[in-house]
């Protein structure tokens, strides 16, 4: 097992090869040649807007300190105005053509953690974010699929998969998170009721053991996915430096990254530092999503949450020869004034 970083979290995450040429069954029973390295890459400007118009020629690839090859990039955009979204960019060093635009309806997850115990600078947060979460689903796409989940003392599903805004975005208030009385709209499967246990879900002592409950079952459904978190801690505070957690963020980061599922978080709290947002950065980092403290700035935050996740590039990378079973994955683009959201991990051949 190998560590994220050093004492920041007490636990690694493993990440299962996905590049040696194997026969490997789907959950949906079909078998795919797995020779490639597929991964979800978000481009931004420093204000977040994506970044278009890149070729593989703009991707730089390490995987495990070795370069490796950028075979093809698939641009992936909710944007309703795909067409005008075409890049005029010029081509790169090998001739590459800009990535055209693939609309697709994206599936969100939003989770909302509350303070069983009322905590002043938490349930401040949640007041103030709850209406501007409500505004985030209001504001979806048409062929998004949004559902919406909450973690108090254990985690609840509210409303699985719909593509009715309107109606899940006026169950998005601080009573309904709090009491889990919310009357969800009609649902679009696949959904996650059908691979969540709710029993096991009633036993989830700790927020990493809602995110491995959560990364378990959207593992069941294909295609990428982006989990909202307005949450306020992720593990606990240890004796040393940092925030211990355990074998639980190992277990957790090794399903949501097989789910192909970013984690954006939004740090509720009411103060400019607190230790247990470490966690969530971590999380963020280690999944291709980011953290955002949002008590000063709150609608800048929820601003650049939208423009971050409307799009991503699909990267199939051909991987070094002999690539060790545990691997990490760095991606850098030549370009000036840019970030890059990327996963740290990825495993493939998962057995649930």
């Amino acid at each position: 097992m190998k560590p994220t970083r050093p004492i920041a979290i007490v636990a690694g995450a493993l990440a299962l090869a996905n590049a040696a040429p194997s026969q490997t069954p789907t959950p949906f029973g079909a078998v795919v040649e797995v020779s490639r390295v597929l991964t979800e890459v978000r481009v931004v400007d420093l204000d977040g807007n994506p970044v278009l118009g890149l070729t593989p020629d703009d991707f730089r690839v390490i995987l495990d300190g070795r370069p490796a090859e950028v075979e093809a990039v698939t641009w992936i955009t909710s944007d309703r105005k795909v067409e005008e979204m075409r890049p005029d960019a010029t081509p790169g060093t090998k001739g590459a053509e800009p990535a055209e635009p693939i609309q697709e309806g994206r599936t969100i997850v939003v989770l909302v953690q509350s303070d069983f115990g009322l905590e002043p600078s938490r349930t401040v947060g949640l007041m103030r974010m709850a209406p501007r979460a409500a505004d985030f689903v209001r504001a979806l796409d048409p062929g998004d699929r949004v559902a919406l989940l909450t973690y108090g003392s254990h985690l609840r599903l509210l409303s699985d998969f719909t593509t009715e805004h309107q109606a899940l975005a006026e169950s998005v208030t601080t009573m309904d998170i709090l009491e889990g009385a919310a009357d969800p709209p009609p649902t679009v499967p696949p959904l996650l009721a059908d691979h969540l246990d709710s029993r096991e879900a009633k036993m989830a002592a700790q927020m990493v053991d809602g995110l491995e409950l959560i990364g378990r079952a959207l593992g069941e459904i294909p295609g990428a996915k982006s989990l909202v978190y307005f949450g306020f801690a992720l593990g606990r505070d240890s004796t040393g430096p940092g925030i211990g957690v355990g074998r639980r963020y190992e277990r957790a980061m090794e399903v949501l990254s097989a789910s192909r599922t970013s984690v954006f978080s939004l740090d509720l709290t009411d103060a400019d530092y607190h230790t247990l947002g470490l966690g969530l950065m971590i999380l963020s980092e280690d999944t291709g999503g980011f953290y955002l403290k949002t008590h000063q700035l709150p609608d800048l935050a929820m601003d650049r949450l939208t423009r971050v996740i409307s799009s991503y590039y699909e990267l199939s990378i051909v991987p070094p020869p002999d690539l060790d079973d545990e691997f990490k994955i760095k991606v850098k683009v030549d370009r000036r004034g840019v970030r890059v959201h990327t996963r740290q991990w990825h495993p493939s051949n998962y057995e649930w």
